[in-house]
């Protein structure tokens, strides 16, 4: 993650709760909205992670065709 974005999540999260400019805001509030948004960036980097190591493959053509040419021939369809 970089710094920008961090920035950009945090920002986002103080104007959630906050109806000031978040370059106003004291430093010590803007580093609590720092810190939770560099854990929300982690956590949705690990569940990411997690949801592509556990998605299925999409099947080629070519297999699509065969299962198609299966059916056809179980059902009698030439």
């Amino acid at each position: 993650m970089t710094p920008d974005q961090v920035e950009l999540v945090a920002e986002a999260f103080y104007a959630a709760e906050y109806s000031g400019f978040w370059k106003d805001a004291p430093e010590p509030l803007r580093a609590r909205f720092r810190n939770l948004a560099r854990l929300a960036i982690a956590l949705l980097g690990e569940q990411m992670a997690q949801c592509r190591s556990s998605a299925v493959a999409a099947p080629t053509v070519s297999s699509q065709r065969e299962h198609w040419e299966k059916a056809v021939a179980a059902i009698g369809i030439h």
